[in-house]
């Protein structure tokens, strides 16, 4: 070989070798390294941590475990990846801190949690004995590396939840950061934020919303205030700090022909939280608190104290391919029971909680729900969690994963599909297909991209 293209390759192998550590060093991929345009990731302040207190003569870098918390709360996977590794790979007193610092003030680890997390749980959450600092290191240190990597992966769902509140409350009192969207704000005019509800953007769009936010004020400037829904009481949209607007979906019969509408639901912060509401739903919700209701929308009472045996919800695993391909873990849940206010108020309580319509036929790309995750234990699916309420759905001993599932499962990424009550049930095969199919006609198939979390073996 000649000499000059040995010196090459000891070039090119030194030049890997520095990416490989520019790439270690910053969280970021391959490329983002190489070209310099590392993520930044805004997470908590974390100084340096002082170990003496975990009962070990050392002092620990927060720095890249604060990058990770802030690539958590901005839904960055790459970075989350990395710098998940690097976290891992490190000096694990920072893990005791991260989860310490949580696990010791909850008074249970929570129901999805690992079973790794629940064994820390009873170290950390005994604080008041001697020597609780070098209990909880211990506990880590002795941790296998998937425990290890469980107990993180549940402690960062805590952080970015308390991280993640404590964003949007700094943005109702001053306003987002430059260039950070406020979460479910729609618009700020005369210092009134306007809170809007997950869902109701697929059922308006943006010059829809804004229509009826100048509507409000411009009657409010008239003295013709509107009032809210759930109090019949005046809702000055230029005087209040926040309001509530939600939507109700309801469906007229003009002429012979059934029309669905989408009605404005303005609302006081303190009446009830913003949504997307049935109208029978929010007929009766108006009914129990003893406002007028008119007598063709008045609805049956429900009886009191009667029982009756619940039927199981189903769930099924399968594999679907991603759009420009690949293929993805599928979930999909459907509850046994119909929903008290059939479809429409199971569409309308899931577009609240932010579900979104599912293309399956592969000419859209699959939308992500920020925040959701699916929890496995050993394999088993065990609950679907979200980061603002926890346990959204919980299966005691967990439901069993077919093998392909959970090898594809191991991108730690699952489209969770929701369909309502009588959707697919127990059939198989064409018949699954064509149901589900079916529910996506209807506008009933909806779910999203969601993250998957705990051990998978």
């Amino acid at each position: 070989m000649p000499k000059n293209d040995k010196t090459r390759r000891r070039k090119s192998h030194a030049e890997r070798e520095r990416i490989k550590a520019k790439k270690a060093a910053s969280g970021a991929s391959y490329t983002s390294a190489q070209s310099g345009t590392v993520h930044r990731h805004r997470g908590p302040e974390l100084p340096a941590l002082d170990g003496s207190g975990f009962g070990a003569d050392r002092t620990a870098d927060m720095q890249t475990a604060s990058a990770l918390i802030g690539a958590c709360l901005e839904q960055c996977r790459p970075c989350q990846a990395s710098l998940a590794d690097q976290v891992l790979a490190g000096d694990r007193l920072v893990v005791a801190s991260l989860a310490g610092t949580v696990y010791a003030l909850l008074p249970s680890p929570g129901a999805g949690c690992s079973p790794a997390t629940r064994r820390f749980h009873a170290v950390a959450h005994d604080t008041g004995r001697d020597g609780y600092g070098p209990a909880v290191l211990g506990a880590v240190e002795e941790m296998s590396a998937e425990d290890l990597e469980a107990l993180l992966e549940d402690t960062l769902d805590l952080w970015a939840a308390a991280a993640g509140a404590a964003s949007v409350s700094s943005a109702a009192e001053g306003g987002a950061p430059d260039g950070e969207p406020e979460t479910r704000r729609f618009d700020v005019a005369g210092g009134t934020a306007y809170l809007l509800s997950a869902g109701i953007d697929q059922l308006l769009d943006r010059e829809e919303m804004q229509a009826l936010i100048q509507h409000a004020e411009k009657s409010a400037a008239a003295g013709d205030a509107v009032e809210c829904f759930l109090c019949d009481q005046p809702l000055d949209v230029t005087a209040e700090p926040e309001i509530h607007l939600g939507v109700a979906r309801r469906t007229l019969t003009l002429d012979g022909r059934e029309l669905d509408t989408v009605v404005p639901v303005f609302t006081h912060p303190g009446c009830g939280r913003t949504r997307v509401w049935p109208w029978a739903e929010l007929m009766a919700e108006r009914q129990r608190r003893g406002l007028e209701v008119a007598p063709e929308d008045r609805q049956p009472e429900s009886p009191a104290g009667q029982q009756h045996p619940r039927n199981a919800d189903y769930t099924t695993f399968s594999l679907a391919r991603r759009p420009g391909g690949g293929t993805v873990p599928l979930v999909l849940i459907e509850p046994g029971e119909p929903d008290a206010y059939g479809a429409e108020g199971w569409l309308a309580a899931r577009l609240s909680e932010g579900f979104k319509p599912v293309d399956l036929s592969g000419q859209q790309p699959f939308p992500k729900l920020d925040g959701w995750s699916l929890r496995c234990d050993g394999g088993r699916l065990v609950s679907v969690m979200t980061a603002s309420t926890g346990a959204w759905y919980r299966q005691e001993g967990g439901y069993a994963t077919p093998g392909e599932w959970r090898k594809a499962a191991r991108q730690r990424s699952a489209l969770l599909l929701v369909v309502p009550s009588g959707s697919v049930g127990e059939r198989q095969g064409d018949q699954w297909l064509e149901a589900v199919s079916r529910a996506a006609g209807a506008g009933h198939l909806l779910g999203g991209l969601v993250a998957v979390r705990g051990t998978l073996s």
